[in-house]
């Protein structure tokens, strides 16, 4: 998003409020870096002035951030502690991933669909 600020001190200050005001918004930002966005984090803040883009501040931690997707983190701890020799017999493992599976599915992601999207409700 795009902020005005008399200087980089106070565009630093208002970041964490505006993050926050954004992550309860279900707009869309102005334009979605994804090889520079980090979770919980905001990634970066920079200067457009005449004389071109500076970068001033990165990886920012503000109070409510929260993960991106807290379920799909769960699931994949939960699954990262699997042990599969403490399952007892192959029925056991079959019942154990297929609730895998079935919660899996049920995951939905923490932002509305894009327009347009194949599961967005405009098509």
């Amino acid at each position: 998003m795009t902020i005005d600020a008399g200087n980089d001190a106070d565009a630093i200050a208002a970041a964490p409020q505006l993050a926050s005001e954004m992550m309860l918004s279900a707009s869309y930002p102005e334009s979605i870096e994804v090889d520079e966005r980090r979770e919980g984090l905001i990634s970066y803040i920079d200067r457009v002035d005449m004389e071109g883009r500076d970068e001033i501040a990165e990886a920012i931690e503000f109070d409510g951030a929260r993960p991106l997707f807290p379920k799909a983190a769960a699931l994949i701890s939960r699954l990262a502690q699997l042990n599969i020799d403490d399952v007892q017999s192959e029925a056991d493992l079959r019942e154990l991933l297929a609730g895998f599976a079935l919660e899996a599915r049920h995951i939905s992601p923490d932002v509305p669909p894009w327009p347009g999207s194949p599961h967005s409700c405009d098509t």
